[in-house]
């Protein structure tokens, strides 16, 4: 489970205008997360726009900003021309997956900020 500093980071990067992934193993994981983060976070309902379909979780805030949970687990080629500033992983994600399909996600970023949780 993502630690609640981890969490918190990527709600505040969000809220402030980034755009932030958080990935799970695979989708029930991200849902865990993203549940977690409501509970923690009540007004999120509140304040931002949600999207809940089967493939994905995204939070869209006043500033422009998204939040959105993942699958590691699905297709990755989907991924294909996203920017991100932050990307949060399972620490047990390979390299291979980091370097192919989450890095160029994170080129054009000032921030690029990979974390492993």
């Amino acid at each position: 489970m993502m630690s609640e500093s981890l969490a918190s980071d990527a709600l505040l990067t969000a809220v402030d205008g980034g755009h932030v992934a958080v990935f799970g193993e695979c989708m029930d994981d991200s849902k865990k997360v993203y549940a977690q983060l409501l509970w923690d976070y009540p007004e999120i309902s509140v304040v931002a726009e949600q999207i809940v379909a089967l493939a994905r979780i995204c939070l869209t805030f006043p500033g422009g900003g998204t939040l959105s949970f993942l699958s590691l687990a699905s297709n990755p080629d989907r991924l294909r021309g996203w920017s991100l500033d932050r990307c949060y992983v399972p620490i047990e994600t390979t390299r291979q997956f980091v370097d192919d399909h989450l890095r160029p996600c994170l080129a054009a970023s000032k921030d690029g900020t990979l974390a492993g949780y």
